[in-house]
This record gives structure tokens, sequence and C-alpha cells, in this order.
């Protein structure tokens, strides 16, 4: 089975919240994705695919430092839940990353890095998509 075969990510305009960085770096994740998916379906060496893996945990946390700013300025009322839910993302990633580290099978690898990504989607289209909601409310008033 290929890699491809595991892989059906990829942005859509409805996972938009409605903020230009805060979607830039959404977007910005499935290509993260993709080219992790690629490094490891292809001959690249080890070293390179973890340095995929430390780029995308150093952009996911930036990312929700920004998305947790914008919470705070908006007035968010569930950012004390969403920034657990960051929190626990954040650990998913890290472990996530240590197995691709040690892992010696290409599909534990595959099976692993789908995972996070399953949850990551999930988070963008269930959890954000309440920032979306709060924002449009916002902007009706």
């Amino acid at each position: 089975m290929s890699g491809n075969a595991l892989w059906q990510f990829g942005w859509r305009d409805d996972l938009a919240i409605g903020d230009a960085a805060i979607d830039a770096q959404h977007r910005a994740f499935f290509v993260e994705a993709e080219q992790i998916r690629a490094a490891l379906v292809s001959d690249q060496p080890r070293a390179r695919i973890l340095d995929y893996c430390a780029t995308f945990r150093a952009d996911l946390e930036t990312h929700f430092r920004d998305e947790e700013a914008l919470m705070t300025t908006l007035g968010f009322p569930q950012l004390r839940d969403h920034r657990l839910e960051h929190s626990r993302l954040l650990a998913q990633t890290e472990e996530t990353c240590h197995e691709l580290e040690h892992a010696t099978c290409l599909i534990d690898c595959l099976l692993g890095t789908r995972s996070l990504l399953e949850r990551l989607a999930e988070h963008i289209a269930l959890q954000d998509a309440r920032i979306r909601a709060f924002i449009q409310a916002a902007n009706k008033e």
C-alpha cells in the first residue's frame, strides 16, 4: 500500500476561522504534513525526516501561542479549555516525533504521523470552528 493511500488530508476553505494570520498557519500545517509524509515514503535520510518533525513541532508551538493571544484579545470564553487541548496536542506531537526518531518500520511512522494529523485536523475543524463562530457573532453586533 502506498503512503498516499494513508494520507487524505488537505486544506479546505471551510476550515478558515476568519483571522488571516491563524488561517495561514493552519494552511501551512497541511503543507508541512505533506513534507513529512513525502520524506517518510522517500529515501531521505532519517535526519531530514526528523528536521521536518522539529520544524512542524516548533511551528505548532508558535501557532498555539498566536491563537491563544487572539482568543485573549477577543475575550473568547472557552480559552482555558482550548489551552488545555493545545497542551494535549503538543504532548501528542512530542510523542509522535519521539516515536519517529526510534521507529524501525515505515508503516509505523506513517500510521503514527497520520494519527497525529487526524487529531490536528479534527482540532481545527471542531475546536477552532468555535473561534470562527465567536468572531462571526462579534462581527454581527
